[in-house]
């Protein structure tokens, strides 16, 4: 379990290897077990997170309904398709520690990159295709404060005092509480914050447009749109 009061410890550790950011993208190859928290993954420190979800559905005027009952009447053609995207706002990036997997061995590195050398990973992997799972930037990750659970229950140790900085950190998915599924067939289950970082569900997807501003003093500013979809892998 993961507070904001934890993410924000990591800011200036040295080290540790610990998520330092709540905003994440994870390399298609992702994690295994016993991998630090920001293993094939880059921290994207932002002011604003847009979430947006947009129904796809016909809706269509009823002919002389007016006429009969004096008042207008439409149908609506709901086939179950909703578009979904997440922009990032107000981006920066700083230098960070990069930390990758390579190779068959599975062995770790952990290096410190500039920020411009951060900029220009994200452009290449985002110029990738999912054929290149080390390279593809496949899943977005954004950790939000969390009182309720799946069962429309508090959290363990969490009631309604509890305060934003101390509440376990959950991901952002579409996922909806078990209670609402009715009517349902292999819906997705609700984050769950007790979930380990290395296999907690993120956003899959791919990253729509990628733009950054190089600024003196080693700092570059970005935004970043995304869009959710199912990705298929070759591996």
């Amino acid at each position: 379990m993961v507070s904001t009061t934890d993410v924000l410890g990591n800011i200036s550790a040295t080290g540790s290897y610990g998520l330092d950011s709540t905003v994440f993208i994870e390399f298609d190859s992702g994690q295994q077990t016993g991998d630090n928290a920001i293993t094939n993954r880059i921290m994207l420190r932002c002011q604003s997170v847009s979430i947006a979800t947009n129904k796809r559905a016909n809706s269509t005027p009823i002919p002389f309904s007016g006429i009969i009952r004096g008042e207008a009447t439409n149908i609506v053609l709901d086939l179950g398709m909703v578009s979904k995207t997440v922009s990032i706002g107000g981006g920066v990036i700083h230098d960070q520690i990069i930390s990758r997997r390579h190779g068959t061995d599975g062995s770790v590195v952990n290096v410190s990159m500039t920020a411009y050398e951060i900029a220009q990973l994200l452009h290449s992997s985002i110029d990738s295709s999912f054929a290149q799972r080390d390279q593809n930037l496949s899943t977005l990750y954004v950790l939000y404060p969390s009182r309720v659970g799946d069962g429309y229950t508090y959290h363990a140790g969490v009631d309604e005092t509890t305060e934003h900085a101390e509440l376990p950190l959950i991901p952002f998915t579409w996922a909806s509480r078990s209670a609402d599924q009715t009517n349902t067939l292999g819906a997705s289950d609700f984050p769950d914050p007790t979930t380990s970082l290395t296999n907690i569900k993120g956003i899959s997807g791919y990253i729509d447009t990628f733009s950054t501003d190089f600024q003196p003093g080693g700092l570059v500013t970005y935004s970043l749109s995304f869009n959710e979809t199912l990705n298929i892998s070759l591996l």
